[in-house]
């Protein structure tokens, strides 16, 4: 498993760590009862400090999505289709997030449908 923080992202290193762990699963890079690198191999690996990889696994076993026996390696409790329905759910907060904060700053209904087609044609052209 080839895990890579960016340095440069405003999205803090054990976000950036939690995301892609689940995007493995997602993929079926990682599937239910796979186990996880140890957190000192994972820090080690991705040259990030021993607390922000904890904070990345403590964050995955609150979802429900991993499970950490004290003293042994943490392992993957769902399968890809449930760990894609949390990353639907992320997204659809992500998104009331950023609706809500176009509301308060005053941006109206057309601009933010225009501006949110036009990332969207950026991502989702067709071949």
């Amino acid at each position: 498993m080839n895990l890579k923080v960016n340095r440069r992202s405003k999205v803090p290193f054990y976000q950036q760590l939690t995301q892609q762990l689940l995007l493995a699963i997602v993929t079926g890079n990682l599937k239910k009862g796979d186990h996880l690198p140890s957190i000192r191999n994972l820090a080690r690996q991705t040259n990030l400090n021993l607390h922000t990889v904890h904070k990345s696994y403590k964050e995955l076993q609150k979802k429900g999505i991993i499970t950490v026996k004290p003293h042994a390696r943490a392992f993957v409790i769902i399968d890809a289709e449930k760990a894609k329905n949390i990353s639907l759910q992320q997204i659809s907060s992500s998104v009331e997030q950023i609706i809500i904060e176009a509301s308060i700053l005053g941006i109206n209904e057309f601009y933010l449908k225009q501006t949110f087609e036009g990332v969207l044609q950026k991502y989702y052209t067709e071949r």
